[in-house]
């Protein structure tokens, strides 16, 4: 029985009510959340499971013809030997696409052996430097020269040559349409990253202007500007070329490009189309790529891709974007 003494308050037995309800509620969330918990478990467990399984199929399965694989090897010799003598870049990205693919077939093939898939990395980091320093050195080096700097890119086409004995055909498919999508981003997002008022003289000598003009208009040599309209209409051209038999169904009949070394190359279809709407067409292929990529990635649970860089550089181009349609 409760003596006045001990009986409790109004005020002590509606806090004792409040605290209860909040215990309750807590519990209740407590219990919501083990079980997304679980749910996030489970699906992590699925997908991991559904990446280790695609990555089985990747290994497996039809072997690369004897053809194709000694195509490509002949393809590789031909042009280390070119690079001794030129450069341009068709060769640039030649060798940038085998790199590419080294890489992406590195966390393929040692997803149990970090040790060996670090060397990959290093070895197609060494690759990458060297065609740098042959392209940034090469009017310096005499052709033997270059041939040493080229020397890490050689070891990995020698690692590529032998891959491709004994190597699965889908997965080889796989890594060459990652490598291309990645190009694609890249030289669209800078193409549409340059100068706006260059990208606007890019625009008006594609549909007809005098260069000459539009240098002056700029304030810039004649010979700066072309070399700037130029470089513009190659990053065009390489994201074009990857989508040639599209852009020719667009335009009713075969594109036929040829890469811009002349002002008058700026002016063919295919960089016509690329070039018109703003970019939309680059714009789309950004996207288009990223939706590869993303796709390959998340069959995978590995990239070799800079998602971070990319947004950000996406995220600053909105922002350029915006500032130059308020101004």
């Amino acid at each position: 029985m409760q003596t006045a003494a001990t009986k409790p308050t109004a005020k002590q037995m509606l806090a004792a009510k409040r605290a209860a309800k909040k215990s309750t509620q807590q519990e209740r969330a407590m219990k919501r959340a083990g079980t997304v918990k679980n749910v996030d478990r489970n699906r992590l467990s699925a997908s991991s499971k559904a990446q280790k399984e695609n990555i089985a199929e990747m290994l497996s399965g039809e072997r690369v013809s004897k053809d194709e694989a000694l195509t490509c090897s002949i393809m590789m010799w031909l042009s280390l030997q070119d690079m001794r003598y030129a450069c341009n870049q068709e060769l640039i990205n030649f060798a940038e696409h085998i790199i590419k693919q080294v890489q992406r077939l590195g966390l393929y093939c040692n997803t149990d052996d970090p040790a060996n898939e670090k060397s990959v990395e290093f070895a197609c980091r060494e690759a990458s430097q060297a065609v740098e320093k042959w392209t940034k050195d090469f009017d310096n080096l005499s052709p033997n020269q270059r041939q040493i700097v080229l020397h890490p890119l050689q070891n990995l086409f020698a690692a590529y040559e032998a891959f491709l004995k004994d190597a699965p055909a889908r997965l080889i498919a796989e890594v060459s349409t990652y490598s291309l999508a990645v190009r694609v981003a890249k030289k669209a997002m800078t193409f549409l990253e340059l100068d706006g008022g260059l990208i606007s003289a890019i625009d008006k000598v594609i549909n007809g202007a005098d260069s000459r003009a539009e240098a002056r208009r700029l304030k810039m040599p004649y010979a700066e500007f072309t070399d700037r309209i130029l470089h513009a209409a190659n990053l065009l051209y390489d994201v074009g070329i990857q989508a040639d038999k599209e852009l020719s169904a667009m335009y009713g009949k075969p594109l036929n490009p040829v890469r811009p070394q002349r002002i008058c190359d700026v002016r063919q279809p295919m960089i016509k189309m690329l070039a018109a709407n703003k970019g939309g067409a680059l714009i789309q292929a950004v996207k288009d790529s990223e939706d590869i990529i993303r796709h390959c990635d998340n069959g995978t649970g590995f990239s070799c891709f800079n998602w971070t860089k990319h947004f950000k550089r996406a995220a600053n181009l909105i922002g350029l974007m915006r500032q130059e349609a308020a101004a």
